[in-house]
C-alpha cells in the first residue's frame, strides 16, 4: 500500500480528541474586539485562580524590552488602542513585531500586560464595563473544560493576533522565541508496550529540546500534525514549528501499542501527558501520539492529539 499523508491521518481513527477546544476557540473568534480583550483580561485574572501560568524568566522578557518600554510610556488610551490594533491585525510597528513572536513569546507578552493591568501600569478594563453575554458564554465554556484543554484555548486566543507579515520578507533570526532551560537531566520514560527505537529517540530528543535530532528521524517528505491543525510537511517546516512550539515541553509517555502493517510500515500509538513550560508540573495535558513509520524506520507521519478525557489514556484499541 502506498501511504499518503491523508491516508496516514486515519491510523488509530478511534482516538477521541478534545473537540471542545476548537469549538470554544471558534466562540472566541466571533467576539467583537472589545469583548476579546475583556476575555483576555478575565482569563489572566479570574481563570488564573485555577490555572496559573508560570512567570517567564527575566531573560525572556528582555527580548521584548524595547516594546515594553514603549507601552509603559503610552497613555491608557494609547495602550487600549494598541491592544485593539493587535486584536484587529492592524498594520502598526508593534503589531508587526508581535507577529514575529513565537507562541511562547506571545503568551509571555499577554502575561506581562495582564500583570501590569492589575498594577495599573497598563490600562485596565474601562470603568463601568459590563461583561456581555457572549463573553460570559466563552468564559463558561472555558471553565467547563479541563485544565489541560484550557491551556490550548488560551494559546489559540493570542496566536493569530498582530499584523500578518506574509507579504513581508522574514528570516529565522527575526523570530523571537522564548527558551526554557532544563533545570536537570530528565529521566527516561519507558513506554509499556513500545520499544521501537525511532519512537523512543523522538521522545528523548524532544525532552532534551534537541529539535535537530528529532527532525532527523523524519522522512524527507514526512509530516507532523499538531492538535487541531493540518499536517506540517517536510523537515524544514517541521523544524520551524518545533522551534516555536516544542521548546520546554516535558513529554511523559506511559503506554502504547505497536504493530506491523502493509509493505514494511509500522504503526504505533502512545498515550501519556505533556507538561508545558507555562504551567509546569501543575497541569499535564492528556496526549496521544500516533506514529506511522516507513520501511526504513523513519517517521512518515505523527499526529499529536489532545485527548477528550483522562479515560482516553487507556484507549489503545487497534483501529
Amino acid at each position: 500500500m502506498n501511504y499518503t499523508i491523508e491516508s496516514a491521518r486515519n491510523i488509530f481513527s478511534n482516538t477521541q480528541v478534545a473537540d471542545a477546544v476548537p469549538a470554544t476557540t471558534a466562540m472566541f473568534a466571533k467576539l467583537n474586539i472589545d469583548d476579546k480583550l475583556a476575555f483576555l483580561w478575565y482569563a489572566y485574572t479570574e481563570l488564573g485562580r485555577t490555572i496559573t501560568p508560570a512567570a517567564p524568566g527575566k531573560a525572556n522578557l528582555q527580548l521584548m524590552e524595547d516594546i515594553f518600554n514603549q507601552i509603559k510610556r503610552m497613555s491608557h488610551e494609547e495602550q487600549t488602542q494598541l491592544m485593539r490594533d493587535l486584536a484587529t491585525n492592524a498594520d502598526t510597528p508593534i503589531s508587526r513585531s508581535y507577529a514575529y513572536f513565537g507562541v511562547n513569546a506571545k503568551l509571555g507578552f499577554w502575561w506581562q500586560l495582564g500583570e501590569w493591568m492589575k498594577q495599573g501600569i497598563v490600562a485596565p478594563m474601562p470603568i463601568g464595563y459590563q461583561m456581555s453575554s457572549e463573553v460570559k458564554a466563552v468564559l463558561e465554556a472555558v471553565q467547563k473544560i479541563d485544565q489541560s484543554q484550557q491551556i490550548t484555548v488560551l494559546r489559540n486566543t493570542v496566536v493569530d493576533m498582530g499584523f500578518d507579515p506574509t507579504q513581508a520578507s522574514t528570516t529565522e533570526a527575526e523570530v523571537i522565541n522564548f527558551t526554557f532551560p532544563r533545570t536537570s537531566q530528565l529521566p527516561q520514560f519507558p513506554i509499556e508496550g513500545v520499544t521501537d527505537p525511532t519512537v523512543l529517540k523522538y521522545i528523548a530528543a524532544m525532552n532534551a529540546d534537541n529539535v535537530e535530532a528529532a527532525v532527523a528521524l523524519f522522512a524527507n517528505n514526512g509530516a507532523l500534525q499538531p492538535p487541531f491543525q493540518k499536517p506540517i510537511v517536510g523537515r524544514e517546516a517541521i523544524t520551524a514549528y518545533l522551534r516555536d512550539e516544542g521548546q520546554g515541553l516535558v513529554m511523559k509517555p506511559t503506554k502504547g501499542i505497536s504493530e506491523s502493517i502493509e509493505d514494511g510500515y509500522t504503526q504505533h500509538k502512545i498515550t501519556g501527558t505533556v507538561e508545558t513550560p507555562w504551567f509546569g508540573g501543575n497541569v499535564g495535558m492528556n496526549i496521544a501520539w500516533r506514529f506511522l513509520l516507513d520501511p526504513q524506520g523513519q517517521i512518515y507521519f505523527v499526529a499529536i492529539d489532545l485527548l477528550a478525557s483522562p479515560k482516553e489514556l487507556l484507549n489503545l484499541v487497534r483501529k
